[in-house]
């Protein structure tokens, strides 16, 4: 079976920072589309780059009062 593309919900938008490749672990997630793009060098030499990453397909809950919980979770204790 050939893998699977995750597909792009939207326009790739860069992440704050640059990174030396052995971060890359720490801020690539599943499940997401990536670009990462060449971005000079540290003072030391060590070549830095660039992500730039889809939005996540999970939409984000909007909460517009702090005693409302998002659906599935539990409720708040009231004191």
């Amino acid at each position: 079976m050939p893998p699977t593309v995750p597909q792009s919900s939207g326009d790739l938008v860069r992440i704050p920072g640059l990174y030396r490749r052995w971060e890359l672990p720490e801020i690539l997630k599943n499940h997401r589309v990536y670009r990462i793009e060449k971005a000079g060098a540290h003072q030391d030499g060590t070549p830095l780059v660039a992500v730039y990453a889809d939005e996540p397909a999970t939409p984000e809950i909007a909460v517009d009062d702090e005693d409302a919980v998002p659906p599935g979770t539990i409720s708040p204790r009231r004191e």
